[in-house]
């Protein structure tokens, strides 16, 4: 007499027999350069996401055939935001001038496994130029302009924006050659999620230009968090109703018992409209021996740059004396326009 298998178990088995392996996938392609013209920070950043139908169970790699490393897999609420995401960040000091293959090994929770390798083309020869401009209508391959740091970007007909909206989606421009600099672009909030006490904003919500950056520090994690020291970074912080949004800098925590940390007044609070475009600048300026002057101004893109500073204040312990500069979206949906890096004299 013949035994019918329970359905459970033959619905499992022809979940087997169909079963491929993870599939991966390389966010900015499966050939990738960096350092053509210079290294916005001491890491690249390899950027993608896996997706099993079963779960990934785990997520390796391997730099040109080294010993297996094991990689973050998201959700993780800060720099990998969807499930499956994940960013690799490798010291380029781990990488050789040239030609480098990255090796993605995927297992899932059936125990299936892919592999993937991405080829990396790195130059550590090069300076990136000062004074610098981006026009995006020129720009084919996003990584040809600036180093992605975190996030999926793409580029439209205005700019470039961000495509996940999420915990810090980062774009890096210059390197450690750049000290004393203006960064001018223009910003379009398309939209953004409303700032409140619980995860996954913590009450903060902004777009944000950081100037002097070298990268993420060393932590613990993977791929790194820690985001300071650096220059200083320059938030605009979203409300809810976005009537009283203003800009705050800082560098992080306190350096040696000193504090640097500053927002606008509430007497100064602006409204921001959505879908408006608004020019944006940040001004970096050593002032002194381990002292440096920090100015932000935003103001809409149609009207005249007002002369005076939205903010600005001096760094009197200045920790970080060179780096590249960043944009930066948290929790919000924006475009960035054209890029003006000029050196100032």
């Amino acid at each position: 007499m013949t035994r019918m298998l329970p359905i459970a178990l033959l619905f499992a088995l022809c979940c087997c027999q169909n079963q491929e392996g993870p599939k991966i996938e390389f966010w900015y392609g499966d050939t990738q350069s960096f350092g053509q013209k210079g290294l916005a920070q001491r890491w690249i950043n390899v950027l993608g996401n896996v997706k099993s139908g079963a779960g990934i169970q785990l997520l390796q790699y391997s730099i040109n055939n080294g010993d297996m490393q094991t990689a973050s897999i998201g959700s993780d609420l800060h720099r990998l935001a969807a499930r499956g995401d994940f960013n690799i960040d490798i010291d380029t000091s781990q990488l050789k001038q040239g030609d480098n293959r990255i090796s993605i090994f995927a297992t899932d929770s059936l125990g299936y496994q892919s592999q993937k390798t991405v080829r990396i083309d790195l130059d550590k020869t090069k300076t990136w130029p000062l004074p610098y401009h981006i026009d995006w209508a020129q720009v084919k391959n996003i990584q040809d302009a600036v180093q992605i740091v975190d996030g999926q970007w793409s580029i439209g007909t205005t700019g470039i924006s961000n495509n996940d909206i999420y915990y810090d989606r980062v774009i890096a421009l210059g390197d450690h050659s750049w000290k004393d600099y203006e960064i001018e672009t223009t910003v379009t909030v398309h939209t953004f999620t409303p700032p409140a006490p619980d995860p996954p904003t913590y009450n903060v919500t902004h777009f944000a230009i950081a100037c002097r950056w070298p990268g993420h520090d060393l932590d613990t994690l993977q791929p790194h968090r820690k985001w300071y020291p650096l220059g200083a970074t320059a938030e605009f912080r979203l409300t809810k109703a976005l009537d009283s949004c203003r800009w705050r800098i800082f560098c992080g925590p306190k350096l040696k018992g000193y504090t640097f940390y500053h927002e606008q007044p509430e007497t100064e609070y602006r409204t921001l409209a959505l879908d408006r475009r608004y020019k944006i600048k940040h001004r970096v300026e050593t002032v002194g021996q381990d002292s440096t002057l920090y100015g932000l101004k935003l103001w809409p893109a149609s009207e005249k740059e007002p002369e005076r500073w939205d903010i600005s204040a001096v760094k009197y312990r200045e920790n970080v004396h060179s780096g590249s500069a960043l944009l930066l979206a948290h929790h919000s949906g924006v475009t960035f326009g054209n890029i003006t890096a000029r050196t100032i004299n």
